[in-house]
């Protein structure tokens, strides 16, 4: 691996063609499998047949993609600055008459930051407008309220409780007897077909 950064260091920091590279390799790789040699290279202690498969590994995987390599190192390109952007919309504080927000779900420190009903203070400073026209009750509404409650008794809520689960149940009844006489149909042509010779 110290061969191959070596090699790839000459690539990239001293520019070097392939001829050059390729006798900075025979320089390192120099006097292996000579015993008394004046030129000695770095790696010494490999055998011929190690240093063969060095050779080809490096052929295989840097001398035959030089091109590449060259191009990898010293061509400029476009850096891409990759982001996402994205838009939060908050929900509008409650307001009476609406009801607060429900709160199911949310991070307490949302929605002690977000959605939290306003104070005592907020409400002043937004005058005094929507106050006077909440507390002032309307008339009409009450009578119209207490007429509608009081003109129900117990008997009239039990039977429309009853009537209300009945229809439905009925609905569905129907429905289902509707569907199975449709596949009795079905099957019973089935059968019929299979019966009869042709």
């Amino acid at each position: 691996m110290d061969l191959l950064n070596f090699l790839l260091e000459n690539l990239s920091d001293k520019h070097m063609t392939l001829g050059d590279n390729l006798k900075e390799l025979g320089k390192a790789m120099a006097g292996i499998g000579e015993t008394d040699s004046e030129r000695n290279g770095d790696l010494k202690f490999f055998s011929i047949e190690q240093a063969k498969a060095v050779i080809d590994y490096l052929n295989i995987s840097l001398f035959k993609h030089y091109k590449l390599y060259e191009y990898l190192f010293h061509s400029p390109r476009e850096e891409l600055v990759i982001s996402n952007e994205y838009v939060v919309e908050l929900a509008q504080p409650s307001v009476p008459p609406f009801p607060p927000l429900l709160e199911d779900g949310i991070p307490s420190d949302i929605y002690s930051s977000f959605i939290i009903s306003p104070t005592a203070t907020e409400t002043e400073s937004k005058g005094f407008d929507q106050e006077d026209y909440l507390e002032e009750p309307c008339p009409e509404v009450e009578s119209f309220e207490a007429d509608a409650v009081a003109g129900v008794t117990a008997e009239d809520q039990k039977s429309a409780v009853g009537e209300i689960p009945s229809e439905i149940i009925g609905n569905l009844e129907a429905e289902i007897n509707e569907k199975l006489q449709m596949q009795e149909e079905a099957y019973t042509l089935r059968t019929e077909k299979l019966e009869s010779p042709k």
